[in-house]
């Protein structure tokens, strides 16, 4: 192999490492899909959910006030937001729910926001992912009420019209 023949074989595998180095890699692209707008059929006496934890403060990881009154929910508010399907285009805005915990334990709080379930890893969904299609995304004050601890990060609960 000649000289000129290494020297354009060199220049191709550097050329091809800057490419690499310099394409973004995006981590979420799977978590980042879409689960749909519908979450399971509520049942009056007792919907099976997975319970979340969300800060729907200023400067919480809520990012933009809540979508059923344009406020904030600050500590020590009782307040969930409901998946997609459940939150029903704002159906169950201002209502209370009634969740119960494994432990026995039950909790009330007011329905100010959605859980996203169709979009998000954007800046208007605080760059995070879509929320699955069964979650009653709730503040600190309703997990203390339930006995739960927040660092478990989800929960299997149960929640009810109140």
């Amino acid at each position: 192999m000649g000289k000129g023949n290494i020297r354009v074989l060199i220049y191709l595998f550097c050329l091809v490492n800057v490419i690499i180095i310099h394409i973004p890699y995006n981590t979420n692209a799977a978590s980042c899909q879409s689960n749909g707008p519908h979450s399971p059929a509520y049942n009056p006496s007792g919907t099976q959910a997975t319970l979340t934890f969300n800060d729907f403060g200023p400067g919480g990881d809520g990012g933009d006030p809540s979508e059923c009154d344009g406020n904030y929910h600050p500590l020590p508010e009782r307040v969930v937001a409901l998946s997609t399907g459940w939150y029903n285009n704002g159906a169950r805005c201002g209502r209370i729910i009634t969740i119960k915990a494994s432990n026995g334990r039950t909790a009330t709080a007011k329905v100010v926001d959605e859980c996203d379930s169709v979009n998000g890893c954007d800046e208007e969904h605080a760059n995070q992912q879509p929320c699955k299609t069964n979650i009653v995304d709730a503040s600190k004050t309703v997990w203390n009420d339930l006995g739960l601890n927040t660092d478990d990060g989800e929960v299997p609960v149960t929640w009810t019209m109140a």
